[in-house]
């Protein structure tokens, strides 16, 4: 069960992406989903390859770009670019254009024909390696010993920098520690509050710029905070109230949905959370889906505003159920109003209140996923009361 369950929140994200290529180009792709996918050492694949499985290894040769997402271990040739998510990222064998990975831990050791945009946990790029044009990375920690033909750019905690860099050096980092085997054509600028350690031997051909980091925060003043808090309370009154004067009973499904079924909406809401900005994220790594993916993340954060208009309903609609039959508009919107009023005064709370707002946008988005076959389930018990409304 726990690796079916690996297999198919893998797949989401690949699934999101093929969405977005074109169609001709979908259908002349690869596609694997598979609990382990390896491509052994002779085989050929003359086109693109997109996989989802929890274990990748690419032995082989792909003449193509290649897609995956899980655990991946690149130890052949890719004709094409590299795009992967995963815990894990080895790449030892060679990549002819670029590599844009996020990962847990990333281990770089073989040929990379162009950029190499990277972000995770852990990044160690061998002295094996080769990148052949800019390394863009964010982490927490990172080692580069190899030769990178153009600039490097990036953001950390800790960076340990000993090879030979073509062009400049421009990161934002906390702990950077230049090596003696360290040999900077171009300027090193670095933002931090500590100097940077900069070991005898090193060569920096340009100018060394130590900035340090703006810590002073904007103060705003708490009226304004109070204004702020008031005006969007009456903005999402005002919105929720649209709502279910123009879509009453899709209104009332939401609200039903986490009655009837709590722990199935927190579970999709969970899902769509966490899932929803990673397919994001790859689409917008792989360049043709940008476009898409800037209009998926404004629908994701829309989505999340109104789950607190979900949450709202559901609770004045259980309340007022204890008293009165909730069948009309009028009904509703008491109810909604209510209910985001007992919800805003919680979310309040210190510490409580930031565990109940999370809980309402996994909630909310839960509920709005579901929210149609509740519809469908509510019409023959229903039709009465919908009708009155």
């Amino acid at each position: 069960m726990l690796k079916r369950f690996f297999k198919w929140w893998a797949i989401l994200p690949l699934l999101a992406i093929l969405v977005l290529i074109p169609a001709t180009t979908a259908l002349a792709a690869d596609l694997q989903c598979e609990d382990t996918v390896i491509i052994a050492s002779g085989d050929v694949i003359d086109d693109d390859l997109y996989i989802a499985a929890r274990k990748i290894v690419i032995n082989g040769t792909v003449n193509g770009d290649v897609l995956c997402v899980g655990d991946t271990t690149v130890n052949g040739v890719i004709n094409g670019s590299l795009t992967a998510v995963g815990a894990t990222m080895v790449i030892d064998g060679e990549i002819t254009h670029a590599v844009r990975v996020a990962a847990g831990s990333i281990d770089i050791r073989g040929k990379v024909g162009k950029d190499v945009v990277i972000a995770g946990q852990s990044i160690d790029i061998q002295k094996t390696a080769l990148i052949g044009r800019d390394l863009v990375f964010t982490t927490d920690k990172i080692r580069i010993d190899a030769l990178i033909e153009d600039s490097i750019k990036g953001y950390g905690t800790t960076a340990n920098l000993g090879s030979k860099v073509n062009g400049d050096v421009d990161i934002e980092i906390k702990n950077l520690t230049i090596e003696s085997t360290a040999d900077i054509q171009g300027n090193l600028v670095y933002v931090s509050e500590k100097e940077a350690e900069i070991i005898s031997g090193a060569h920096i051909g340009g100018t060394t710029t130590h900035n340090i980091p703006k810590t002073e925060a904007p103060v705003i003043p708490v009226s304004v905070k109070v204004w702020f808090r008031v005006i969007f309370f009456f903005m999402t009154l005002v919105t929720g109230g649209l709502i279910i004067l123009l879509a009453p009973k899709r209104a009332t499904a939401v609200a039903t949905s986490i009655k009837r079924k709590p722990l199935l909406s927190l579970g999709w809401g969970a899902l769509v959370f966490f899932v929803a900005p990673l397919a994001a994220l790859i689409a917008f790594i792989t360049v043709i889906g940008i476009p898409v993916s800037i209009i998926g993340i404004i629908f994701y954060f829309i989505a999340l505003y109104l789950s607190q208009v979900a949450v709202g309903l559901f609770l004045g609609y259980w309340i007022l159920g204890y008293v009165t039959k909730v069948n009309s508009r009028g009904m509703l919107l008491a109810a909604f109003a209510l209910g985001f009023v007992i919800l805003t005064l919680v979310s309040l709370i210190p510490y409580v209140g930031s565990v109940v707002c999370f809980a309402a946008a996994l909630f909310g988005l839960g509920a709005k996923a579901i929210s149609q076959k509740t519809m469908r389930s509510m019409e023959p018990t229903s039709t009465v009361e919908i009708a009155n409304l």
